[in-house]
C-alpha cells in the first residue's frame, strides 16, 4: 500500500511530503560510506547515524518529493568538486537528500530522520559500503543488487512516464535550485576526521 508521508527539517521552516511511499517505490537503506558520514559530520548530525556510522536514507524518485514550505531554505554542498550534490535546509543544517549533479538521473537519497513516520518504507533492506563502517557496524554489504536493480527499474519507469527530470532540487532547465558550495580543503579534512 502506498501512502503520503510528511517530512520537515529540525526547526520546521522547511516542510514537505513524499508521495507514493512504499517498499516498492523506494529503497530503505543504511549507507556506511565515508562521504555520507562526512556530510553528516559537516552538518552536525552525527547523533542521527546508526551504530557503526550508517547514514539512514530512503532512495526515492525526486518527482515524488514535494516541498510545501520553506523552499527558499534549500542549500547544497559538495564534499569535493566531483562529489554528489548534498542538499540541506540552511535554516538548521538538516540534511535533506543526496543527488547526482544532474536532473537526468532520477535519484534522491533522502535523509530518513526528516520523516514524521517511517512505517511506509518497511524495514531496512540494504546495508551498503560496510567496509567503511566504524567499529560496531556491519562488515558485509547486504542488498546492493536489489538496491541497484530497483533504482534502474524506477528510473526507467520515470523516463517512460515523463517524470524523470522533475525534482525539487533542479529547475526546469536542469540547473540546481541552489548553487552548490564545494567544501574548502580544511572543511573537507574536518568532515572526514574520524
Amino acid at each position: 500500500m502506498m501512502t503520503t508521508v510528511g517530512f520537515s527539517c529540525s526547526c520546521g521552516a522547511l516542510k514537505g511530503v513524499l508521495h507514493e511511499a512504499s517498499p516498492k517505490t523506494g529503497c530503505h537503506l543504511l549507507c556506511y560510506c565515508k562521504d555520507c558520514r562526512g556530510f553528516a559530520r559537516h552538518m552536525g548530525q552525527m547523533e542521527a547515524l546508526e551504530p557503526g556510522g550508517g547514514s539512514p536514507l530512503v532512495q526515492v524518485l525526486p518527482a515524488r518529493i514535494e516541498i510545501t514550505d520553506g523552499a527558499d531554505q534549500i542549500a547544497c554542498v559538495r564534499l569535493s568538486p566531483k562529489g554528489l550534490h548534498r542538499w540541506y535546509a540552511a535554516c538548521c543544517n538538516t540534511p535533506l537528500a543526496n543527488t547526482v549533479g544532474s536532473s537526468r538521473m532520477p535519484l534522491a537519497g533522502m535523509w530518513r530522520p526528516l520523516f514524521e513516520s517511517i512505517e511506509a518504507f518497511g524495514p531496512v533492506t540494504t546495508h551498503g559500503f560496510t567496509k567503511a563502517a566504524l567499529p560496531g557496524g556491519p562488515r558485509r554489504d547486504k542488498g546492493l543488487g536489489r538496491m541497484f536493480g530497483g533504482l534502474l527499474k524506477r528510473s526507467l519507469a520515470a523516463y517512460l512516464n515523463g517524470t524523470a527530470r522533475q525534482s525539487p532540487f533542479f529547475d526546469a532547465s536542469g540547473a540546481p535550485v541552489a548553487a552548490p558550495v564545494i567544501l574548502a580543503p580544511e572543511q573537507r579534512a574536518a568532515a572526514y576526521a574520524e
